[in-house]
């Protein structure tokens, strides 16, 4: 009898630890619990930057369809397009390709989601907005995907480079941080305040955003006008380029010397100190935002990051990651190595 109680609770207990192993729930960054079967094995991506999340745990072996407006790794371009953005999404198509998993932001309604669901997919809700907590949604895709060792070693690489960020400007006082002006590209004096995941980079890496109170909850690019921006005189201004194709230096200069051109910045310091830059839109988001930290710390800070070139750390991520023994194009100007 006692050996018979013995065998029941070892199969129990084997159709217990069967059952964890087949699904978990995880808790979206909405708050939901979703629960998915694991190891997931196709995943169609609809949030900005997870596809090169995912791309960087297991190269496209998972990506089934992604959204539009991502482009990087090259390699993305041969996964098929499931839909624009997590805005509109091609729910026929989605349902085709039979994923186990949508992973798409908050733009997403509530009525596609239901659609996703009823047709038996779970769908996550993951914004990256935050590169500070960014890194625990590589941590949920690996513990998802089967690949927590890799999801690991990636966090470990952004994060060993922004707690080198956060070091190095521990001691810089507040009310000497550089007032930095950020501008949308195409829109003059269309900017971020609190709470854009831009205005998140210009804070972690030691910048004060001067029009980090202008937004709302539901609005952070607020527009100001040529004069505040004069009467507020930032130290600092940075454009945000945003295009599906990498640029050339010359295209860079011919967009910066543009902004250093306009008469009624002429008087700014930033302008008048030369410290004008431009930084692709393609490193706002994903693993690589941590580029962008990189890339800012410096132009805000040269002399305390002297010894650290933003383009050396990307083609280091690129290769470790991507696979890229070369990187293609110019992402930020002037380059980090020439600040």
């Amino acid at each position: 009898m006692l050996k018979k109680i013995v065998l029941i609770m070892i199969c129990l207990s084997l159709f217990i630890m069967a059952g964890s192993a087949e699904s978990i729930t995880v808790v979206d960054s909405t708050g939901r619990s979703v629960s998915v079967n694991v190891p997931v094995q196709k995943v169609v991506s609809l949030g900005t930057g997870v596809a090169e999340y995912l791309y960087a745990l297991d190269g496209e072996k998972s990506l089934v369809g992604r959204d539009s407006y991502s482009h990087f790794p090259p390699g993305l371009e041969e996964v098929p397009i499931a839909g624009k953005s997590s805005y509109s999404p091609d729910l026929e198509r989605i349902i085709s390709l039979h994923p186990d998993l949508v992973i798409a932001d908050t733009m997403l309604s509530d009525d596609d989601s239901k659609e996703l669901e009823n047709a038996g997919i779970p769908v996550m809700l993951e914004s990256l907005v935050d590169p500070a907590k960014d890194n625990e949604v590589m941590e949920k895709l690996g513990a998802l995907m089967g690949k927590e060792e890799r999801a690991q070693e990636i966090t470990d690489f952004i994060a060993g480079y922004q707690d080198m960020i956060q070091e190095r400007i521990a001691s810089v006082k507040p009310e000497d941080r550089p007032k930095v002006f950020f501008e949308w590209a195409g829109k003059p004096y269309y900017t971020v305040s609190n709470g854009n995941p831009s205005d998140t980079l210009i804070r972690l890496a030691g910048g004060d955003n001067i029009a980090k109170d202008l937004g709302n909850s539901t609005h952070s690019y607020p527009t100001v006008s040529p004069e505040w921006v004069v009467e507020v005189d930032p130290d600092v201004i940075i454009q945000q380029r945003s295009s599906d194709k990498a640029f050339t230096g010359n295209e860079l200069k011919t967009l910066r010397d543009e902004i250093i051109a306009r008469p009624e910045l002429a008087d700014v310091k930033a302008v008048k100190d030369g410290r004008v830059y431009l930084v692709s839109g393609e490193l706002r988001y994903g693993v690589r935002s941590v580029i962008c930290q990189i890339y800012m710390a410096k132009l805000f800070y040269p002399e305390l990051f002297q010894d650290v070139d933003p383009e050396e750390v990307h083609q280091e991520l690129a290769e470790k990651f991507y696979g890229l023994s070369q990187l293609d194009g110019v992402y930020t100007y002037p380059t980090g190595s020439s600040i």
